[in-house]
């Protein structure tokens, strides 16, 4: 058995559910927590269960088989027996968990050390994979009155402290044919916390063959009985019939006709005493008044009414206020409900995934990427580009994925304003409505292909995926930042998660309100393997290429790569290494644009060994990236800047300034190089000096920067597209 302790068990009992008990494993070992296992008790089916369990290849799954039934209660406790998690996790074998449950009911958990078990809500689910009603149980105090009633938990959505239930030796009691549940939950509250999440985290299925279809009277008798021994512990005086009345009116059913003063005083009394324990709670008061006014007959002034008014005068209007809230989320759910159980495939048009992406323009370093998402098998990706550039390249990107580029006419005058062209793509919503997604991936909120296909999907209500490059390091004018932080915050809260390129993306991205579990990292990035085995070969080339630049064997080599416009500070490098006032360097810039006559003459006119390489083929430039001995690029604003990751790949020490997003994952101060603060010229200056005398500090930084830029190739940014397209589907917009 492993020694390491999961975070999670989550503990599943089955007799004869072969039908559908496949659906509940996958949605298990699909959750967004990872760190768990899954217990599950075969209690001696004699379907196909069995064989549908070894059929699984998941090693987080342990199965434990019985000779002879035990029943629900006693498969549970045997289960107990053997999860070591942490925390145990309670579902159904016939039901689906959403793949967000246990990342958001740990999260409460650990969030809030006095509690010890979190339930959530569920979305029924017909057998034809319809989705039905949601239900969610009180939270707060309400739940400690509710459970004087009823179960004030959901059996099949719990999250639960194991210690809690070891240190009190809490278990099921077999001797409960049903209710099992409801009488643990009362004796846990006896010692600990409880809470509900207010959100249905678990599909729970609706068929005949349902414990609660089969014996409704049985489970009513048990929970009876669990209920009147909760109300005797807090009011002991009431007598059998009060005890029941109050049950009864708790819970807003109706009372024997003539014993509505009785019921009315039983509830009454209950309250006054939960009230001295608990204190008064309005939230509480009003849910007792509710439940008066459903157990009062049709017609006429009744005195459950009439106490149900004198309690709380204010229930009527919240009840509509919360009923008109929960409309529009319930909506959603069920919508959520069924995305999940397509992607399951428990539908009879189970398929692929289908994922279309919008993206400005098609890149080098992004097009690998997506061609190798394209090549996954529970995928199906269509990407759409606004136009071939939206910034005056020259890249040659011929993509192996399903691409189509947009017709577009651009608006003269936008680069100046968005420093990138603002094309007007009015064909978008027709290959929206063509390719007929379950999930959008949407590429930052500035071009017009990314605002439409917003609009499409809230107008649609298909979740879509943000990615975000974009940080707030770089100087911006205030009306640009005001602009970002009205508008970007509700398109970030309407996404149903974001891909990042990095830490700095990150932060902006969760500080203008995204949830941190739902951001994941889809860099610019590289072959970084591939990368660095070119570099290696390249190396024996190496004067080769240099004598190309103009490079002796003494001559330190200052490489940049990047369009010659004053955002990528190209004039401050030449002034850092005219400054620093070594003969030895050698400034190579490669890439073209307009401020190359200017760079040109500045580098003419403070004496600095200059060559402006010009534009190269993207795959060319790793010979220049051999030629070279320190990598520097000191943008003034930068969202990521993947040639940091080739310079890196390849074996050069880095000089960044701090608007240079990849400079906060890829550089490590002291380690791989220096990061300088943006627009100062005498800090690059001296970090450009101290590398340039000396070789072994190079040499070793260099060493370095190709370890980092090894962990950020193209596997963990699939991994996060996956996750992130994933997650969304189950997830539809708010």
């Amino acid at each position: 058995m492993p020694s390491v302790r999961p975070l999670v068990s989550v503990l599943v009992a089955v007799h004869n559910g072969a039908r559908h008990v496949q659906p509940a494993i996958e949605s298990v070992l699909r959750q967004t927590v990872d760190d768990l296992e899954l217990v599950v008790v075969d209690d001696a089916s004699e379907d196909e269960t069995s064989s549908v369990l070894e059929q699984v290849g998941d090693s987080r799954l342990v199965v434990l088989r019985n000779d002879g039934r035990l029943g629900l209660a006693g498969a549970l406790n045997l289960g107990l027996e053997r999860c070591r998690g942490r925390y145990v996790a309670r579902m159904d074998a016939d039901d689906v968990a959403f793949p967000y449950w246990l990342g958001r009911q740990v999260r409460e958990l650990q969030e809030r050390p006095e509690l010890s078990i979190v339930g959530a809500g569920v979305v029924d689910v017909a057998e034809a994979g319809r989705a039905g009603s949601v239900h969610l149980l009180p939270s707060g105090l309400e739940l400690r009155w509710h459970a004087l009633f009823s179960s004030p938990f959901l059996h099949n959505t719990v999250v639960i402290e194991r210690d809690v239930l070891e240190s009190h030796g809490l278990r099921y009691d077999e001797t409960f044919a049903e209710s099992e549940d409801y009488d643990l939950w009362t004796r846990l509250l006896a010692v600990a916390e409880g809470e509900n999440v207010q959100q249905p985290l678990v599909l729970y299925r609706q068929h005949e063959g349902q414990a609660t279809s089969l014996r409704r009277d049985v489970q009513r008798e048990f929970q009876q009985r669990v209920a009147r021994r909760e109300i005797s512990a807090l009011a002991p005086h009431l007598d059998d019939r009060e005890k029941d009345l109050a049950w009864l009116a708790g819970l807003g059913r109706p009372v024997p006709r003539g014993s509505e003063p009785a019921a009315e005083a039983a509830i009454r009394m209950l309250l006054e005493r939960f009230e001295q324990r608990w204190g008064e709670n309005r939230y509480v008061r009003r849910r007792a008044a509710r439940s008066l006014a459903r157990s009062a007959p049709g017609s006429g002034a009744s005195p459950l009414l009439v106490a149900a008014f004198r309690l709380a005068p204010e229930w009527p209007v919240r009840l509509a206020v919360e009923r008109a809230r929960r409309r529009s989320s319930e909506g959603r759910a069920r919508k959520n409900a069924e995305r999940w159980l397509a992607e399951l495939e428990l539908r009879a048009d189970a398929r692929p995934l289908r994922v279309t992406a919008v993206f400005p323009e098609p890149t080098p370093y992004r097009a690998p990427l997506l061609d190798r998402i394209a090549a996954l098998p529970d995928l199906d990706l269509t990407v759409l580009y606004a136009a071939h550039t939206v910034a005056g390249r020259t890249w040659d990107v011929r993509p192996q994925h399903p691409a189509t580029v947009l017709r577009s006419v651009s608006v003269p005058g936008s680069e100046r304003i968005l420093r990138h062209d603002y094309a007007i793509t009015p064909g978008i919503a027709a290959e929206l409505d063509g390719s007929r997604p379950d999930v959008v991936v949407v590429s930052g909120w500035s071009t017009f292909a990314a605002q439409a296909a917003i609009a499409w999907c809230r107008l649609r209500h298909v979740p879509y995926v943000l990615v975000v490059e974009s940080h707030d390091e770089d100087e911006r004018p205030p009306w640009r930042r005001l602009i970002k932080d009205t508008v970007v915050p509700r398109v970030v809260v309407g996404a149903s998660g974001g891909l990042v390129t990095g830490t700095l993306a990150r932060r902006s991205m969760v500080a203008r309100g995204a949830e941190p579990d739902r951001v994941h990292v889809f860099a610019n990035t590289i072959d970084a393997e591939a990368f660095a085995a070119r570099a290696d070969g390249l190396a024996l080339r190496r004067a080769e290429l240099r004598s190309k630049v103009g490079a002796g064997e003494d001559v330190v080599v200052v490489i940049s790569v990047g369009r010659l416009v004053p955002d990528k500070g190209m004039d401050l490098l030449v002034q850092a290494v005219a400054r620093v006032a070594d003969a030895r360097l050698l400034l190579v810039l490669v890439g073209d644009g307009p401020e190359r006559p200017r760079l040109d003459e500045l580098g003419s006119r403070l004496g600095v060994r200059l060559v402006l390489a010009g534009d190269r083929p993207w795959e060319r430039i790793s010979e220049l990236y051999a030629a070279a001995d320190v990598f520097a690029l000191l943008s003034r604003r930068e969202p990521w800047g993947v040639v940091v990751n080739e310079a890196g790949a390849s074996g050069l020490p880095l000089v960044l300034s701090r608007a240079v997003g990849a400079a906060h994952d890829l550089l490590r101060g002291g380690e791989n190089g220096f990061l300088v603060a943006t627009d100062n010229v005498d800090a690059a200056a001296e970090a450009i000096g101290r590398l340039a005398t000396d070789a072994t500090l190079r040499e070793a930084f260099g060493a370095r920067s190709r370890e980092i830029a090894g962990d950020w190739g193209y596997g963990p940014s699939v991994e996060g597209f996956l996750a992130a397209v994933r997650e969304a589907a189950a997830r539809p917009p708010d």
